[in-house]
């Protein structure tokens, strides 16, 4: 319980909203692939912060595990060519994080490219219990690579393993794929394809964009467009799983609420604020 209470709390709370789950992955297929247009201007904008409950069920276990927060950082030098940053913080929280001394606390960082979305670099800081890591992927455009450092912070001197793979020139990762989403027009049925890349490996994954619903949560009703994550059954996880993901009917399409079924569990992430 306690192992799998840190994979969800550490990384399932941004997977929860970022259509993947990082336990029992396949090996990437080959890479080919267009990006769709990025919709302008942007659905979102500089300073938007998203807060989200993250919570866990089981047969008689429920209840929350973790808050998520999602930001749009304000440029550091306004340009036309700066670089948008997105970042994401995964904290446990909770009875059964406690009751099972699981401490998570992890950051997420995103550099895309304002124009076309495409991911520049990424950076994971990771700290689940005893364990803290440092992970980096640096994508080169031109040449098609992706290098990634990981590096174990709990040694001084621990020098990072490096490694480095094709890529394709455009790629998203597991938080920019969020907000890449929302630039898109998701009308039902729309087939939305995504290469992310993860731990130095690029995966294809496809969003499908289903029927309007009226959806409640606890800040009201809202109008929404559900969205099925196309992730499990060998695709990236080999387990079997749905994850559905619910976002507003307007032109931000903020993700209200996410949900992941797989191996009797079910995660559910919901917004706890409108921005």
């Amino acid at each position: 319980m306690k192992a799998m209470l840190r994979k969800l709390l550490g990384i399932g709370a941004v997977s929860a909203i970022a259509f993947s789950i990082a336990v029992g992955q396949v090996s990437p297929q080959g890479v080919a692939f267009a990006p769709s247009k990025v919709s302008q201007p942007l659905p979102f904008k500089a300073g938007e912060t998203l807060s989200y409950e993250v919570s866990f069920s089981k047969l008689i276990f429920s209840g929350t595990i973790g808050e998520l927060k999602l930001h749009v950082a304000k440029p550091r030098e306004p340009s036309e060519t700066a670089m948008l940053e997105l970042t994401a913080e995964a904290v446990s929280k909770g009875f059964f994080p406690s009751l099972f001394g699981v401490k998570v606390h992890d950051r997420y960082t995103s550099m895309v490219n304002p124009s076309d979305f495409g991911l520049h670099a990424s950076t994971k800081l990771l700290e689940q219990g005893k364990v803290r890591r440092e992970q980096k992927a640096v994508v080169d455009r031109e040449a098609g690579r992706v290098t990634f450092f990981d590096r174990d912070l709990t040694t001084e001197k621990s020098e990072p393993k490096v490694k480095e793979k094709p890529s394709p020139s455009w790629t998203q990762d597991l938080l920019s794929t969020i907000y890449y989403v929302r630039t898109q027009p998701l009308k039902e049925g729309d087939v939305v394809a995504i290469p992310v890349s993860d731990g130095g490996e690029v995966y294809n994954i496809e969003v499908v964009a289903g029927k309007r619903e009226e959806v409640k949560t606890g800040l009201g009703k809202f109008k929404t467009v559900q969205l099925n994550a196309k992730v499990f059954d060998g695709r990236y996880i080999k387990r079997s799983g749905e994850m559905l993901v619910w976002v507003s009917d307007d032109e931000t399409r903020i993700p209200l609420r996410a949900k992941v079924k797989t191996s009797g569990y079910t995660i559910t992430a919901e917004l706890k604020r409108l921005p």
